[in-house]
């Protein structure tokens, strides 16, 4: 709303400051320069033809130009043309001249005989009536660019919001459906692991339904969502396989999307846990200036039969397109298997706002 009411105003100062000066060259530019007494017969007239060109500017501007030229009426608004510049150069001034005759009193005014054009052309009303028909068809076009371009940008916005609120509803039902099965696992052995895996739950999903409803959230709260996240995944772990979590001292609070690095961690649970091989989990969290580093290692386990990129499943390829969406050129995002040390890597890094 605010920019709309700053383009009008806009509008309306520039068709005032061009009239201003279309009217100071028609009725003082002239009188001014020549030094002379004029009949008022003169200023009438001058005033006609300023009343002349601002019912061609607005005709034009207001009905030809978006009824003609933007509907494919190319033809009809080039007729549209000739014919004014036509009654410009060859009859207004001869209209005007029988409406107010005023030669015969600049005559005796000047005490001189002013010279007749030998033919009926009016070289000033010709100019004058291209320039306000150029300006005008000018105006026009801009304004309705502006307009494409803002309802463009609009529909992007629109589609962008839509797209993101497809992804994240996405996203959230995918971590309930691993985290349930990990607390049903759970209860078959240890009912007072499973009621404190619950009691986490809940705690997230607290997290999940007040403060993910946002466009952005506070870092301090994303981890502490992936700290529980973690926390109930190493419940269900064999003794081989450790996990490491660092985070970042955070000195303040800096915003992130939702819901955006824990795919990267649930990826590395599933890829990197096996009930018979040794494995490890690393996630560390840093500050770099304005951004955020994260990084995910997991131990290669082959029995799992997908490879990191192809069984990433529906979060990872969420999370990627909402990072193209949200962050566009000021994230990185690699995703890569070390074979000497025998693990997938993530490294993302965002800048946070």
């Amino acid at each position: 709303m605010e920019i709309r009411r700053k383009s009008k105003a806009g509008i309306f100062l520039t068709h005032f400051f061009m009239w201003a000066l279309f009217v100071f060259v028609m009725f003082f530019y002239q009188p001014l320069s020549w030094g002379v007494d004029l009949p008022d017969r003169f200023w009438w007239r001058q005033g006609l033809q300023v009343l002349l060109m601002l019912s061609i500017f607005y005709f034009n501007y207001l009905i030809c130009v978006p009824r003609l030229l933007f509907r494919g009426r190319s033809v009809w608004f080039v007729i549209w043309i000739v014919s004014v510049t036509i009654f410009l150069s060859f009859f207004a001034n001869r209209l005007a001249e029988k409406a107010l005759p005023v030669r015969a009193q600049i005559e005796r005014r000047l005490m001189i005989k002013v010279p007749r054009a030998r033919n009926a052309f009016d070289g000033f009303l010709f100019t004058s009536g291209l320039l306000v028909l150029a300006v005008s068809t000018s105006i026009a076009a801009l304004q309705r660019w502006q307009r494409d371009q803002r309802r463009h940008e609009e529909l992007q916005r629109q589609q962008v919001t839509a797209e993101l609120a497809y992804l994240k509803a996405q996203i959230n039902p995918h971590f309930f459906f691993n985290t349930l099965n990990s607390i049903y696992a759970l209860s078959f052995g240890d009912v007072q692991l499973a009621r404190e895996a619950l009691h986490t739950l809940s705690r997230m999903m607290r997290y999940l339904l007040y403060e993910t409803q946002q466009n952005q959230v506070g870092l301090r709260g994303e981890i502490s969502f992936l700290k529980d996240h973690v926390s109930l995944m190493k419940l269900r772990l064999h003794d081989h396989t450790t996990v490491e979590f660092a985070e970042p001292e955070l000195t303040r609070e800096w915003l992130i999307a939702p819901m955006l690095l824990l795919p990267f961690v649930e990826n590395a649970f599933k890829h990197g846990v096996s009930a018979t091989t040794p494995g490890k989990i690393r996630i560390a969290l840093a500050i770099q200036g304005n951004r955020l580093a994260m990084t995910v290692e997991n131990t290669i386990v082959r029995s799992s039969g997908v490879s990191h990129e192809s069984g990433g499943g529906i979060g990872l390829d969420n999370t990627r397109r909402r990072l193209e969406l949200l962050y566009p050129e000021k994230h990185t995002l690699a995703i890569y298997e070390d074979a000497d040390r025998g693990i997938y890597v993530v490294d993302l890094t965002i800048e946070l706002a």
